[in-house]
């Protein structure tokens, strides 16, 4: 098992040459990759905000609601909202 000089120049020769073009191409892609976590973080922080602001604009109009039940069950005991009835 005899160890050749110039196989082993070549493979470390090789491997160098594989280094040189990989560096470049990892140095292009890392702050993409960064910024495509970012912006889904983003795009998940825009989401939670839309969704409270979707409940706070709900709870508005549920306030009302609420209120008239209030005031029309202690005017007249049989009405509510929940079950109107046209005829009977």
């Amino acid at each position: 098992m005899a160890l050749n000089l110039t196989k082993i120049i070549s493979g470390v020769n090789e491997t160098l040459g594989l280094f040189n073009r990989a560096i470049p191409i990892y140095k292009q892609v890392s702050p993409i990759v960064k910024n495509v976590k970012s912006a889904f973080s983003t795009f998940t922080t825009v989401k939670e905000e839309a969704k409270k602001e979707r409940i706070k604009e709900m709870k508005k109009f549920e306030r009302p609601v609420s209120i008239l039940k209030k005031k029309n069950d202690s005017n007249r005991g049989d009405f509510n909202l929940d079950t109107l009835t046209f005829f009977q």
